[in-house]
């Protein structure tokens, strides 16, 4: 069988890899098929990268990144299924919602494998990205449980929040995924602005935040110093390793000592919940 485009991209990536410890920060190219291959042999999931129009290209939301794939590689690590039992015992499905979400990897991936779950999907407004994003939603046959909603940080939320969606997303989200999305120290107030209204207020509810180390150690710093005075602290904060089980503290103290190279080998994995419910 003939090899697609994507597919010797991808294997051109996982050559540099192998060859000079090339760690990519992101694969595929608008328009482009990725096939995602969970790590323990579950049913795979195939996106495909969206477009922007041009006007948006800034949104570089035409790549599958890294720290996408690492969230869906450690999506054990969020603790959906025993969370999902409070929820049930509850009497309601455990909403998640997803920023930032591009191809919408990390959404996908838990719609099609939790049942007690509902996940919400969400990017830009661009109708060309939301279009793919609903595409690659309906080609996983994860509609039953995963829906796609466009929205603008810092706009308002109520259409995340419909009360059209049953039991209790009215009320916030129990989740609130992100990943690769503090590259842009502007749109950080935005974010937290967004986060503030759209993540349940409960002693349980947390946000999921997973950034590349190519983002830069300042520009997450600039993220971090923002947090408490907008009602959130951290819970957990780990520099991982990827491809590798290695882990270690965050230290602002590396940044000087760190090339590109270097920090294409790590993400930020960053657990926020709120300071007082």
């Amino acid at each position: 069988m003939a090899k697609s485009v994507a597919d010797e991209q991808d294997l051109l990536s996982e050559s540099l890899e192998i060859l000079y410890d090339h760690v990519p920060v992101a694969c595929g190219s608008s328009g482009s098929i990725y096939t995602y291959h969970p790590q323990d042999g579950g049913l795979a999931i195939t996106l495909k990268t969206p477009d922007t129009h041009a006007s948006n290209w800034a949104l570089h939301a035409t790549s599958i990144w890294s720290a996408s794939i690492y969230l869906a590689d450690h999506i054990r690590d969020l603790q959906i299924d025993r969370r999902s039992e409070l929820a049930k015992a509850d009497g309601r499905p455990f909403n998640i919602l997803e920023l930032g979400a591009a191809a919408g990897l990390p959404s996908i991936l838990i719609a099609t494998r939790y049942s007690g779950v509902l996940v919400t999907c969400s990017d830009y407004p661009d109708d060309s990205l939301i279009r793919t994003l609903e595409e690659n939603v309906a080609r996983n046959e994860a509609s039953d449980r995963c829906r796609v909603q466009p929205y603008a940080w810092g706009s308002d939320p109520s259409a995340l929040l419909s009360p059209k969606i049953p039991d209790g997303a009215a009320q916030g989200f129990d989740l609130v995924l992100a990943a690769d999305t503090l590259w842009n120290r502007d749109s950080h107030f935005l974010f937290l602005e967004s986060l503030q209204h759209i993540l349940k207020r409960s002693p349980d509810a947390r946000a999921y935040l997973v950034a590349g180390l190519h983002t830069g150690r300042y520009v997450l710093q600039t993220f971090l110093s923002l947090l408490y005075d907008a009602g959130f602290i951290l819970e957990e904060i780990m520099e991982r390793r990827v491809g590798y089980a290695e882990e270690r503290p965050w230290s602002i103290d590396r940044a000087e000592g760190e090339d590109e190279q270097e920090r294409r080998r790590w993400i930020v994995w960053i657990v926020l919940k709120w300071r007082e419910v």
